[in-house]
Parts: C-alpha cells; sequence; structure tokens
C-alpha cells in the first residue's frame, strides 16, 4: 500500500498469514482505508470479508511458486468470480524459474515451500479463469531500471531483451489480466 500510495476513497485490503497480520501493525502505520485480513488464501472463506459490489485491482507479489497449481486455479476462478471486473497482476514463474528457486543455494531458506511447477505461456491463466484475458507482459530485461543493475545484468538484460522467450527465461516477468 505505502509503495502504491492509494487515495483514501479507495478500500485496500492485504491478506496475508494470521502470524503476519497481527504483527503487522507493531510495524507499520495503519491508515483508515487500510483493512488486514488474516487467512490463508487456500480457504474460499477470506474473500466473504471483502466487498464484492466494485471492480479491483489484484496484485499477486511473489505468491505463485507457494500456491500447488490446483490452488492458484482455484484462487484465480474465486477472483474473477467475486468481483464484477478488475485487473490482477502478478509474477511469472516459469518452470526454469521454479527450478532455479529449488535448486539455489541463495534461495534454500525457502525452497522447501515451493510446490507450483510453474508455467511458461502467459496465456496458460486465460485457459483457467473463464473470462481472464491477458493485457500486459512487462519484463524487467526491457525496463528503465535496467540501467541501475550491475554491468553484466545490465549486458544480460540487454541480449535478452528482444527475445520474449529469453526474457521470460531469465528476468522478473509481470502479466497483467483484466476480467
Amino acid at each position: 500500500m505505502f509503495r502504491v500510495g492509494p487515495p483514501r476513497t479507495v478500500g485496500w485490503y492485504d491478506v496475508d498469514f494470521p502470524e503476519v497480520v497481527a504483527l503487522r501493525p507493531q510495524v507499520l502505520p495503519q491508515p483508515t482505508n487500510a483493512h488486514t485480513i488474516g487467512a490463508d488464501l487456500t480457504d474460499p472463506q477470506w474473500l466473504h470479508y471483502i466487498p464484492a459490489d466494485r471492480p479491483a485491482v489484484i496484485v499477486a507479489d511473489g505468491l505463485i511458486p507457494f500456491l500447488t497449481q490446483d490452488d492458484f486455479v482455484s484462487l484465480l476462478n474465486r477472483l474473477t468470480s467475486h468481483f464484477p471486473s478488475g485487473e490482477l497482476a502478478f509474477n511469472l514463474y516459469t518452470t526454469y524459474a521454479i527450478w532455479t528457486l529449488t535448486h539455489t543455494r541463495g534461495m534454500a531458506a525457502i525452497a522447501g515451500g515451493v510446490v507450483n511447477p510453474g508455467f511458461n505461456d502467459p496465456h496458460q491463466p486465460e485457459r483457467w479463469s473463464d473470462g481472464l484475458k491477458l493485457v500486459e507482459e512487462i519484463f524487467l530485461t526491457r525496463a528503465p531500471e535496467v540501467a541501475e543493475l550491475p554491468p553484466i545484468w545490465r549486458l544480460t538484460s540487454h541480449l535478452a531483451a528482444p527475445s520474449a522467450t529469453v526474457s521470460r527465461m531469465i528476468g522478473t516477468v509481470v502479466l497483467r489480466y483484466r476480467f
């Protein structure tokens, strides 16, 4: 919420594990338009705490590796059914990205929680959830922030940027859908 800075007219809902929600007020200010829901996303009941009478913008940052594919597909369908319309953005985790998460020493602390096999086709979620339409695929390899990366990553990004396939394989990709 603090990165986005929405106006007070926006109802902001953060869904996280109950332990994280309990800790949040101790470390972050809680604006009046911010609401936290302590729940497991695989439990369909948490969505009843969010109004369904207006469009939604849903951001799932870094979530997919920690949901099974079936749980992720169920979540997509619950979200697109709950709201009349909206947009959904999340990180693409290709099968290579998932392999990297589970086989890189620096990721050992989270590797055991990775349960999703990943997917390589950004149109795949459209087949999983009726009404979901890919609007944009944002490649870090093509972003202005590449200029701030170390030289080897700048060069790698520059070489990968012309190819969507290579960019998906080596870099961060954000997918944005409309429903």
